[in-house]
């Protein structure tokens, strides 16, 4: 039997991303075409924003991979590409909303990265970082505000010393894609996060 292009099942073509305003555009449909699925989970009083969530959280998540890490420096940024974004609220403005949509976002990192094929490594590793929340030597008397948000004691091994606050689990791809994260006390192991 002779194969021909009509009997080989046809596979779609990723769409070629060649500069920014082309990584932005395909983030936005992206996220745009995703947010109605999101956002029954954050919903909120009020008029509709000039800047729709899904452009904010797109220039939240264009702006994690530029390492825009600040604020001012994302929104500053922002200002430069107008022609993407017209509307770039103030830096109060798109701070309370980023919180507020923080699960939104967690969420859509979660699709984006899996629909642009960026964190399909078949294995998968753990690693932590500390977070103190009060100097150790400080921590006997100021911890009392700190237990009611599950702060703890905790050893790291790498820096070697005792700590009190908390860690930052990564669950990350072999090739340092972040897929997921939790932060949890200080003496939680990097087994039992994995687990939980």
């Amino acid at each position: 039997m002779r194969l021909t292009n009509h009997t080989l099942p046809q596979r779609r073509a990723a769409p070629m991303i060649a500069d920014f305003d082309d990584f932005c555009l395909r983030m936005f449909v992206l996220i745009d075409d995703l947010w109605p699925q999101i956002a029954p989970l954050v919903r909120r009083p009020g008029p509709e924003p000039d800047c729709s969530d899904s452009e904010l959280v797109t220039m939240a998540l264009v702006g994690e991979c530029r390492g825009w890490d600040e604020e001012t420096v994302l929104l500053a940024n922002w200002k430069e590409h107008r022609h993407l974004f017209p509307i770039v609220p103030e830096r109060t403005r798109y701070k309370r909303r980023r919180c507020n949509l923080a699960l939104a976002i967690n969420l859509l990192r979660q699709l984006v990265l899996r629909d642009l094929d960026l964190a399909q490594d078949g294995q998968l590793v753990i690693d932590s970082l500390p977070l103190p929340v009060v100097g150790f030597h400080l921590a006997p008397g100021a911890t009392g505000d700190w237990d009611e948000q599950e702060a703890n004691y905790g050893r790291c091994a790498s820096k070697k010393q005792t700590i009190y606050g908390y860690k930052l689990h990564l669950l990350m791809t072999l090739s340092g894609v972040i897929v997921d994260f939790s932060l949890a006390p200080a003496n939680e192991s990097d087994l039992a996060v994995g687990q939980g």
